[in-house]
């Protein structure tokens, strides 16, 4: 028995150096196969982890459709989105898990709605969302413009010929010609997009320096018709207000002109979607009256213009070219520009 076992572990040597030496020899003519003549299959094999999945197929989403194409609109303008008619999805879900997401090129992140209200000119990004498939997207390039803008202003926007303190114009106060103040000014940048648009004036009186007084009934019952029509307003003053009158409150804005304010607004603001524009002080040294303003435009989502730094600038004033200090303080050609840019910047 010892004499068969050893017999067979012979043969098992012997074969598993006869596979020894064949494998050698497979592997060599493999390294020597001629492809010049022969047509080789190139074998590709690729060992993955037990959690591998194959991706699936990409969605193919369907591309929005947008309801205005570019150009020109009113301030205010929906825009809606939707999906064409008739189209599917190569996936189970049905297309109503769709979403809808839009961008003006001035944000930084992607919103979601059906509709967007044109309250800025650019181009306007649209896509469509299912999970983490999105379609190509779509865009489109928007110009808003205003039809009626209502500039409520004290002397920097108009003042009449007043001889005792030598002035003789009927524009801005200390502007050099009508073309010159910003209330012109502003009035061409806007005509510039769209030229009926109207620019008005409405004088802000006592609500600067009286405003516990304001006649707000007799107000309305003369100018209710250019309220309605107005979507753009423009709030430029508080050089007249008495700014120790409305001292902060617990380090808020003065409660009782701020609501005081607010009703002022509020009867202006005759069209839900017009906008409002609220701008600091020009002078220096209205910190209260600046912090009405400006919470005032916070708390209600009003475009807030800061003229303070501009105000600061010496060479913005009409120095040297009137007599009277009180003209004098005015902002001159320079300054009335920047005012224009200041407040065209925010609404174009």
């Amino acid at each position: 028995m010892i004499r068969n076992l050893s017999i067979n572990m012979v043969h098992f040597v012997k074969i598993g150096i006869v596979g020894w030496f064949l494998l050698l020899h497979l592997n060599a003519s493999a390294q020597t196969v001629d492809c010049s003549n022969t047509k080789c299959i190139p074998l590709t094999i690729k060992i993955v982890g037990k959690d591998f999945v194959l991706p699936p197929n990409p969605l193919v989403l369907p591309v929005p459709l947008i309801s205005l194409q570019s150009g020109q609109y009113p301030f205010g303008t929906v825009i809606s989105f939707d999906i064409p008619v008739g189209l599917n999805i190569q996936s189970a879900n049905t297309l109503s898990q769709l979403t809808f997401e839009y961008m003006w090129d001035s944000d930084t992140v992607w919103r979601t709605g059906s509709e967007a209200a044109l309250k800025k000119s650019g181009v306007l990004s649209v896509r469509t969302r299912l999970g983490t498939s999105t379609s190509e997207i779509q865009k489109h390039t928007y110009q808003i413009f205003y039809k009626q803008v209502l500039l409520i202003g004290n002397s920097f926007t108009q003042h009449g010929p007043y001889e005792p303190i030598g002035w003789t114009g009927n524009w801005g106060m200390a502007a050099s010609a009508p073309d010159k103040d910003y209330k012109s000014t502003l009035e061409r940048y806007l005509q510039a997009n769209y030229s009926d648009t109207k620019v008005k004036i409405f004088p802000t009186a006592r609500i600067e320096n009286d405003f516990y007084n304001y006649d707000f009934d007799f107000q309305k019952s003369v100018w209710q018709s250019t309220f309605e029509e107005t979507d753009l307003i423009v709030l430029r003053f508080g050089e007249n207000v008495k700014d120790w009158e409305i001292p902060m409150q617990d380090g808020k804005a003065n409660k009782a002109y701020k609501e005081i304010l607010i009703r002022f607004i509020n009867m202006i603001k005759q069209k839900s979607s017009a906008r409002v524009v609220i701008t600091s002080v020009f002078w220096q040294g209205f910190p209260n009256t600046n912090a009405v303003f400006k919470e005032v435009a916070d708390e209600n989502g009003y475009d807030w213009v800061n003229l303070i730094e501009i105000g600061k600038d010496d060479s913005n004033y009409a120095y040297g070219l009137f007599a009277d200090p009180g003209v004098a303080k005015h902002p001159n050609d320079k300054g009335m520009k920047a005012i224009a840019d200041l407040i065209y910047d925010k609404i174009k």
